[in-house]
């Protein structure tokens, strides 16, 4: 199985074959085409990532892809400068992989901000760590899982990697857009690249 290193790695090839610094130019001018390079990056890691577990036959690439995820969201919500908290522990030892913009404006107001869990296998989460998300985001639109397939349930924002015409799931490469587009929905005035 590829370790968390060796998935950045892959990523972060990609990602300079392309070119760091073109990237963000292209998204500054328009964070639409955000969208068509994480496609791009994806579909180039994931190929990469399938041909490394094959050849050290292992046919389960699931957490590799979660680490792939949740490593291309932090790259891209650094390029686009959008406001987020990566990281941060909550309580019962539960880590929220991404808020938006911060831990405070989820304190003090939580229709104002978004929780971003990546889930990077097969067992989502358990129920005490989804008690714990719903005790800190009661809206539960405003709880986003990313998985590689889509997940059962609908009382949640569900973005997946390979959606599968679920009508009920967002297609991954769509995350930029969307957070960019709550934060101006929600007026948020901190510092980032204006489109």
């Amino acid at each position: 199985m590829l370790t968390g290193e060796g998935v950045k790695q892959i990523l972060y090839s990609e990602i300079e074959d392309i070119g760091k610094e073109k990237i963000q130019a292209d998204i500054a001018s328009s964070i639409e085409l955000s969208q068509q390079y994480i496609d791009k990056i994806m579909r180039k890691c994931i190929a990469r990532l399938a041909y490394e577990s094959n050849d050290n036959h292992n046919d389960d690439i699931d957490p590799a892809i979660g680490t792939l995820c949740e490593a291309l969201l932090h790259f891209m919500l650094t390029t686009c400068t959008l406001p987020s908290e990566r990281k941060v522990k909550a309580k019962n030892d539960l880590v929220l992989d991404v808020v938006v913009p911060n831990l405070q404006s989820l304190a003090k107001n939580p229709a104002k901000a978004i929780i971003i869990q990546i889930i990077k296998d097969r067992v989502v989460m358990d129920s005490n760590e989804i008690s714990v998300l719903e005790f800190l985001q009661p809206n539960y639109m405003n709880i986003w899982l990313i998985s590689d397939r889509p997940l059962l349930t609908k009382k949640y924002t569900i973005y997946s990697v390979f959606p599968n015409n679920a009508i009920s799931h967002k297609n991954y490469s769509n995350i930029i857009i969307d957070i960019n587009d709550f934060l101006n929905e929600i007026r948020d005035k901190s510092f980032r690249f204006v489109h």
